[in-house]
């Protein structure tokens, strides 16, 4: 179905943007790091500029991605892969915060932008890969154990950690974003 949002877009550390699209605004604050798919422009051309320092890490990750299907490469019950991106960041546009880039699989080329931001703390999928990688995460909608598993019953409640977001209802919040 169609669904109700906004593109963002987010700097990076060597002037690039990258733009993601969301239906949670909203949770900008929450987003500790961002996922490229392996096909990416920006990730070709990072890698045809030298921009990337562990290039040959993030070209076998290309590979092996490019063998799967993209049933394979979306099923949720499969084990999150990735690679981080070193010699480049993100740059999170509501606080400045240098957030890292991984390349993974379960984010498509043909879907959206081919990049998304994630925000663990609220999303299953990006809290599993937040776990097995080691990211932070930030709880933005309060409610749940976050150490536990995602919070992600927040389609109502109230902002934390949120900058001039912070004690709004979701709703006020989005659209006040």
């Amino acid at each position: 179905g169609k669904s109700t949002g906004a593109e963002v877009t987010f700097g990076t550390t060597i002037g690039d943007e990258i733009v993601v699209y969301t239906t949670r605004c909203d949770t900008l604050f929450g987003a500790t790091y961002m996922v490229m798919s392996p096909e990416h422009a920006l990730v070709k051309k990072w890698l045809a500029e030298d921009r990337i320092a562990n290039a040959d890490a993030v070209r076998a990750y290309q590979e092996a991605a490019a063998r799967k299907s993209d049933f394979e490469r979306t099923e949720m019950a499969k084990e999150k892969t990735g690679v981080k991106l070193e010699g480049v960041a993100g740059v999170n546009p509501v606080n400045d915060a240098e957030i890292p880039i991984f390349l993974s699989d379960y984010v498509l080329a043909s879907y959206g932008t081919g990049a998304i931001m994630a925000v663990p703390a609220h999303d299953t999928r990006d809290w599993e890969f937040a776990r097995k990688f080691g990211i932070p995460m930030v709880e933005v909608v309060a409610g749940g154990d976050i150490a536990k598993e995602a919070f992600t019953d927040c389609a109502t409640g109230t902002l934390v950690n949120s900058g001039f977001l912070t004690g709004l209802r979701v709703e006020d919040a989005k659209k006040k974003m």
